[in-house]
């Protein structure tokens, strides 16, 4: 690709890196010695140091015991190449077999391998083939898988730190083999295999390839490629097209936010501009450019400068002599923006999705940056959660990945950099969102090996052993917030060792090694046999320590640059916060998180007394970071009275102890320490002066109890005082409404709340309805309101439902709590209001809640039972909730009134007094008597109620004896099918059957006719005169509608005949029907003309 682009010119002028005192001191230095002469390959297994040597075998030693060779496994062949699996716990390497006419390569893994071979004969088999044996001691031997790869012109390997997941190269082309857990069911027992997945083609040879998760980075002496693999289902395709319409200064825009300018260069050196253009204009005019740049790139692929239209002979001349920029796609298609994805055909692992490679990165290095030497992962897997690692993996289900590449614990990677690096420079790219450089490390001299982690990067030169720091590529939102001020220089060199004659550096967790270069050729063969590799192992120091070296280094220069120590103050303060991030708090050392908390408040003070109000603001978000308990906190901020304005140091302690109440549900168990009466009567008075609006909340939403004082009391009542009626008014009196309780004094408390406006209490309730309600039961606070203002309670309950704060079981089974759990539904204060306001509400889906639906039948059913065998129920006691009317789920069917009590007769809306008496004739028929009864009709007239339901509705009826009175015969009536209740009506209650058939049959003519046949034979066997002339007028309203349904044909089939009273009814059924024919005759008429127009 030496020819597809060139590395544009630096912009600006490259600047020494900011030197500081040095302050990196390493805990302490092993030397020892190799037993072969030459180390083969090296790599870090945790605090393992595994060293590949010319006797095919590797060397295990311990870098926590000063190198000590714990033993050596063998290996099949020749090593030249190793690399460790953390998370599978395996080393991989690519072996080389010497023959006559050409090597031979092989890549094997090696499992069980800190196991001592004990003279035992090592397990081997070839990846997809099941184990031999499984025998007891099979989890304790060598286990060797040999992948199915090329066996010549291999040329590097690699696997995935976390997944497993292992590279092959071979030329151009790069095989992608998962590691996949799988079972023998004849040996019943689980093993480790790999499968072939994939193979990607790529525009040069590599050198090296490296894989972390889903990410693979390909690198020779002058280029370097860094794309993602994504499985792309329908959904992910539709988001990354809108995406890809995004314009690259918008997306620029996006990644801004989570990256601040002063952390970001603009200027790339080796950044290799692509511009797709074409020389032949004819033959673009009708292409389209999405489809022809979709054959190139992916949609997703980093941001490339697009000139999407036609140029000339001329300016492909230019571009020629200029040579700075690649043409493409139809010209001259620039191949290092093809990555060719070839899914292996016999894998099921991908079968039904399509993979695709997604370009990040790709840097062309020239001869003035020199050769790529080094590339490294930089993953950020942040521990976030405040749960115990105990209980979180008691807790959590076992995990699996989303995708084949991916490792277990993916959820976790928040950022993922790089850093790519040469002999004069080393480049830091940051990967998430936008690929962007972050920093660039100018070394001294030539460096011959780097390493780096997330905290500091360590560069092998001539000079020595150079130690930077690296930028911090994830924060917490907080920390983001609070820095309104320029972070400082990203990139420092805080340490410099000189060590002479090395050329290898490794890096372990806690350790970084370092190897010295080979002996002459000019020694003796005595010299020769002897060892002649040493070896350095240094051991990192702490975090916490390191800030503790660079605070001393950076007082000694306080007085004169006190911007530097704010700065280096500041960034050991963030490696501090990233440390913890990364291991979790309960994972962290008390050392750490002391020297932490001492961070927070230097910075604190610092800021505190700055001249600048941004700054001082930062000073309680400091503060608040620490561990120290509050009291320690706020008399810290108060020790400066003399130094800083009354009012700054006020303020601060105002914003402190707000930031500390909000984050109340992850306080340590430090800060939770009870504070003293004496200090918490200060803030309260700091609070009254500088935000008496959130002094409400020390009292009611803080678990301090030295807040709920007698000063307190006195300070809000002083608030109260000739102040209008608003929504802190209600604030305020509702925590005077907590003290009061707590001091027995409820009876004020009761005056108090009856005074308050439901406009403003209610608003204040449904902010912390944690006061009323605590793990589902009624708090004293809440019994209270409850009891003094059920009204605005009532109201609350419905609000919290409504906006998804609480759903209607938990309300439901708080007010069962409240009465008492064996309490029958209808002697729950409020239950059947709130059922009545859910299920009668748009908002609720009503056919989700069935359970809901028999719970407010029963609470009907229960209060008019007790008064079934009497004419009418007692009347009902005024209610402390404004309910909805009795025709809240919909109007009722006008055939009821035909039913007993009313019988015809209109509901009244006053009560007649009178309700003891057994005599139909004389009950109350008001709607206050028989309120259940009406709002039970109108739920069972409703769609509102589930068909399925009605059954069930009618065995509690019959189980609940209500039945026995004939005044709830109605209910029996709406939950019978409609057959079996026109029998009952027709046979009891003739005079509700016309607007019965109406109602529940408008347009069933098949009805109507069994009507008239079932009305015809009780019309012939009735002997009273008063059934005769119901029945008689039953039979006129179902001729009137079969005159309007039957045509006449069928009209006179279904008549007596010689009965001339039915003459009428035929002429009606003619007179319509010759209408119809007339009206179909016009339409076909006109439908005719107009298609003839």
């Amino acid at each position: 690709m030496s020819n597809a682009g060139k590395a544009q010119p630096a912009a600006a002028a490259e600047s020494a890196n900011w030197r500081l005192l040095a302050c990196h001191n390493f805990v302490s230095q092993d030397v020892f010695v190799t037993q072969d002469r030459d180390i083969a390959a090296m790599c870090a297994a945790r605090d393992k140091l595994l060293i590949a040597t010319s006797r095919m075998s590797v060397e295990v030693r311990d870098l926590n015991s000063k190198g000590l060779l714990l033993f050596a496994f063998p290996t099949t062949d020749q090593a030249v190449m190793i690399d460790y699996c953390e998370g599978a716990n395996f080393v991989l390497s690519l072996e080389k077999t010497m023959t006559r006419s050409v090597d031979v390569f092989h890549v094997r893994a090696y499992f069980n391998w800190w196991v001592e071979p004990c003279n035992q004969v090592p397990k081997m088999r070839e990846a997809g083939t099941e184990p031999e044996s499984n025998d007891s001691a099979g989890g304790r031997r060598l286990e060797i898988v040999e992948l199915p790869a090329k066996r010549h012109g291999l040329s590097c390997v690699a696997c995935c730190r976390q997944a497993g997941t292992t590279l092959v190269a071979a030329g151009r082309t790069v095989s992608v083999f998962v590691l996949k857990t799988a079972y023998d069911k004849t040996k019943k027992q689980m093993y480790n295999d790999f499968e072939r997945l994939m193979q990607l083609e790529i525009g040069f040879k590599p050198n090296s390839v490296h894989v972390c998760e889903d990410h693979v980075a390909c690198c020779n002496n002058s280029e370097v490629l860094v794309f993602q693999i994504r499985q792309e289902t329908e959904a992910i395709k539709s988001l990354e097209a809108a995406e890809a319409t995004t314009t690259g200064s918008q997306k620029k825009k996006q990644v801004a936010m989570n990256i601040p300018e002063s952390d970001v260069i603009p200027d790339d050196p080796n950044y290799v501009q692509l511009r797709f253009e074409s020389d032949e204009s004819t033959e673009w005019v009708n292409a389209s450019w999405e489809q022809e740049l979709k054959t190139v790139l992916h949609p997703s692929c980093f941001p490339v400068e697009l000139t999407l239209k036609p140029v000339g002979k001329i300016r492909k001349k230019d571009l020629e002599d200029s040579d700075v920029i690649v043409l493409g796609p139809r010209v001259n298609p620039p191949d290092v923006c093809k990555v060719a994805v070839t899914v292996d055909p016999d894998t099921d692992l991908v079968s039904s999705l399509e993979v695709s490679a997604v370009v990040l990165l790709y840097r062309n290095f020239n001869r003035d940056s020199g050769p790529v030497m080094a590339f490294h992962w930089m993953p950020y897997y942040v521990n976030d959660s405040m749960a115990h690692p105990l209980t979180e993996a008691m807790s959590n289900a076992p995990k699996t990945a989303s995708f084949v590449l991916h490792s277990g614990i993916f959820t976790k990677l928040r950022t993922l950099a790089c850093l790519v690096s040469s002999g004069k420079r080393g480049y830091l790219y940051r990967l998430s969102d936008i690929p962007q450089l972050v920093s660039i490390y100018r070394y001294s001299k030539e460096a011959k090996s780097v390493a780096v982690d997330t905290f500091f990067l360590h560069a092998l030169t001539i000079a020595g052993l150079e130690t930077y720091t690296v930028p911090i590529l994830y924060e917490s939102k907080e920390l983001i917030d609070a820095r309104r001020t320029p972070s400082g220089k990203p990139t420092v060199m805080v340490g410099l060792r000189p060590f002479l004659g090395l050329k290898t550096l490794l890096m372990s967790d806690q350790h970084l090694v370092m190897a010295s270069a080979a002996a002459d050729d000019a020694v003796t063969s005595q010299e020769a046999t002897e060892p002649s590799c040493t070896l350095y192992s240094l051991m990192k120091p702490s975090v916490d320590q390191f800030f503790l070296d660079l605070k001393e280094a950076a007082s000694m220069r306080k007085d004169d640059d006190l911007l530097s120590y704010i700065n280096a103050v500041k960034h050991g303060f963030r490696l501090l916060n990233l440390s913890i991030a990364l291991k979790g708090r309960y994972s962290c050392s008390s050392e750490l998180l002391s020297v932490y908390s001492d961070a927070c408040c230097i910075l604190g003070d610092t800021f505190l007394k700055s001249e600048l109000s941004a700054e001082r603001e930062s000073a309680a978000l400091y503060y608040s970071f620490s561990e120290e308990c509050i009291e320690t906190i706020v008399n810290r901020i108060l020790f400066f009275k003399g130094l800083v304005n009354k009012a700054h140091l006020a303020k601060t302690v105002a914003q402190y102890i707000r930031m500390v109440c909000e984050q109340s549900a992850a306080l340590s168990a430090k800060k939770l320490v009870p504070m003293s009466s004496t200090l918490a009567d200060t803030i309260l008075e700091i609070f009254s002066e500088e935000c008496p609006e959130y002094l409400h909340k020390l009292v009611l939403c803080t678990s301090f109890a030295a807040f709920r004082s007698e000063k307190a009391l006195t300070l809000l009542k002083r608030n109260l005082f000739d102040r209008r009626q608003s929504h802190g008014q209600a604030a305020d009196s509702l925590a005077c409404v907590q003290l009061l309780l707590q001091s027995g004094n409820a009876e004020a408390g009761k005056a108090m709340l009856k005074t308050l406006s439901k406009e403003f209490l209610m608003p204040v309730l449904l902010e912390m309805h944690e006061l009323v309600h605590r793990n589902q039961v009624l708090t004293p606070l809440g019994e209270l309101i409850k009891a003094t203002r059920p009204d605005v309670y009532f109201s609350m309950l419905v609000h919290l439902k409504n906006n998804g704060t609480m759903v209607p079981e938990q309300i439901v089974l708080i007010l069962q709590h409240s009465a008492s759990p064996q309490a029958e539904p209808h002697c729950v204060p409020m239950l059947r209001e709130f059922l009545e306001a859910t299920l009668s509400s748009k908002r609720t889906n009503a056919q989700a809640y069935p359970h809901l639906f028999m719970t407010l039948i029963r609470a009907y059913v229960g209060k008019m039972a007790p008064y079934s065998g009497s004419g009418s129920p007692q009347q009902t006691p005024v209610q402390l909730v404004h309910t909805k009317p009795a025709t809240l789920f919909g109007n009722r069917a006008s055939w009821l009134l035909e039913l007993p009590p009313f019988l015809g007769r209109t509901v009244t809306k006053t009560c007649n007094q009178y309700s003891t008496t057994i005599n139909l004739a004389e009950c109350c028929i008001c709607s206050n008597c028989w309120d259940e009864l009406l709002r039970m009709q109108s739920l069972l007239c409703s769609d509102l109620l589930p068909a399925s339901l009605r059954p069930q509705v009618l065995e509690l009826l019959e189980q609940s004896s209500l039945l026995e009175s004939e005044n709830y015969v109605s209910l029996k009536v709406l939950c019978l099918p409609p057959a079996k209740a026109l029998a009952l009506l027709l046979k009891s209650y003739p005079t509700a059957v016309l607007e019965f058939m109406v109602h529940k049959f408008p347009e069933d003519s098949g009805e109507w006719v069994s009507l008239y046949t079932s009305v015809s034979i009780k019309l012939q066997a009735a002997s009273k005169k008063k059934k005769s002339g119901v029945y008689k007028s039953i039979m006129d309203g179902a001729l009137s509608y079969l005159s309007q349904a039957l045509t006449p044909e069928q009209l006179v089939d279904l008549l007596p005949p010689g009965k001339q009273e039915y003459a009428d009814y035929v002429k009606q059924c003619m007179e319509r029907y010759q209408a119809k024919l007339l009206r179909e005759k016009i339409v076909a008429l006109g439908t005719e003309l107009k298609d003839m127009m």
